[in-house]
């Protein structure tokens, strides 16, 4: 098992640590789903796909396009969704700005996501530089969605017993268990002491927000980790 860095704690991942990550963005769509219903034309670009998860949750309904700085997820996914368009990106702004140019080459989107991935950001500098990249990229009357972000009043105690809950309803509490021993027994802990997880404070997601002349909406219950925040951002000239 890797030692060191997030790349090798996800490729290093249990088939029990997939199943509840699956889970919790099947949740996550669902939810996004009935508060902006979700059109077949529409299409979806998920910043940070990791394996897939949203694109298999919305397979065979609409469109997802991915991108992803793990070469392994975009294995992955295009193996499972051959049809749809999986990218590599780096953890370098400026690089993925010209890979965004080159594989895109202007395309816009209905919605662009960033499902459970500011966390791993080294600091809210790269999250402005990141929406400032993808703001190009986003329709006129589109909706760029930063989910489960962590901010200081996120309770890791609370999240799990949200994930217990769920797990019991879903007939699921196998894969709870696993998942939870799996983040003992791995090196997330140690990790996550070496690579500290970026909270963002609401104030700081509005601030980026108004730099780049979008609206910014605060959104309760789209993920199963109820102590995160979620937002949903678009262009404030047509809201």
């Amino acid at each position: 098992m890797g030692t060191t860095g997030w790349g090798n704690f996800w490729q290093d991942q249990r088939k029990s640590f997939y199943a509840v990550m699956k889970m919790a963005t099947g949740y996550f769509v669902s939810k996004f789903a009935k508060q902006y219903p979700l059109q077949p034309a529409d299409e979806i670009f998920d910043y940070g796909c990791g394996p897939g998860f949203v694109a298999d949750s919305l397979s065979g309904k609409l469109q997802v396009t991915g991108a992803d700085i793990n070469d392994f997820f975009i294995e992955e996914c295009r193996k499972n969704h051959p049809a749809s368009r999986f990218f590599l990106i780096s953890t370098d702004t400026a690089a993925n700005k010209k890979i965004l140019e080159e594989t895109l080459n202007g395309k816009q989107f209905d919605y662009i996501l960033l499902l459970s991935i500011i966390q791993y950001f080294k600091s809210t500098d790269d999250l402005n530089e990141v929406i400032g990249l993808l703001r190009t990229y986003l329709k006129p009357q589109g909706k760029l969605i930063i989910a489960d972000v962590l901010d200081e009043n996120t309770s890791s105690k609370k999240d799990a017993v949200s994930l217990f809950v769920h797990c019991i309803k879903k007939g699921r509490i196998g894969a709870f268990v696993g998942f939870i021993s799996y983040l003992l027994s791995s090196d997330y802990r140690k990790i996550s002491r070496q690579n500290k997880l970026l909270l963002v404070s609401e104030q700081t997601i509005r601030s980026i927000a108004s730099r780049y002349g979008f609206y910014c909406e605060k959104v309760n219950g789209l993920t199963l980790q109820k102590s995160r925040s979620n937002y949903i951002l678009g262009h404030a000239s047509v809201k």
